[in-house]
């Protein structure tokens, strides 16, 4: 009888460890990182950043892309006036917004950030692009900093 308590006690710490595995598994089902970073310092051109969706899980995850602009200070840019996103496939010829990933594949993709025509010169903008699981709340994020140069600052 003095072991029950312990036998209790053992238990309770075995399912909070099975939880946290489980809640961590959940959590890392598919994951969204920069491969690499456009090097492009025309700001005539558009800069082309390549991405890459991994799915981690057993099942195929169909997953829903987004972008948003903020400020530097992290506010909302609503009106998006300075940066042109978009998010397209690798060859550049198909927008995408859904993509199915097979289990187990990864899936890269491009975004193209230009400047708007009226886009505020000299100034640092933060493009976060969204990867969430259709119908979910699992979701990841990264961030893309984007200078727009003032050509009489830089010498152009």
């Amino acid at each position: 009888m003095k072991n029950k308590p312990t036998l209790k006690l053992c238990v309770f710490f075995i399912l909070c460890s099975f939880s946290l595995i489980v809640q961590a598994q959940n959590n890392n089902v598919f994951q969204l990182k920069v491969i690499k970073y456009s090097l492009e310092l025309d700001s005539e051109k558009p800069r082309y950043h390549i991405l890459s969706l991994q799915n981690n899980s057993n099942k195929e995850l169909t997953i829903n892309l987004s972008n948003v602009v903020e400020d530097t200070n992290g506010g909302i840019n609503k009106s998006n006036q300075n940066l042109i996103v978009e998010i397209l496939n690798k060859d550049l010829n198909k927008p995408l917004n859904l993509i199915t990933i097979p289990s187990n594949e990864t899936i890269k993709f491009k975004v193209k950030i230009t400047f708007h025509p009226n886009a505020r010169l000299g100034s640092m903008n933060l493009c976060k692009i969204i990867a969430e699981i259709h119908n979910s709340n699992n979701k990841e994020s990264v961030k893309i900093n984007t200078f727009i140069p003032h050509p009489n600052l830089t010498g152009h």
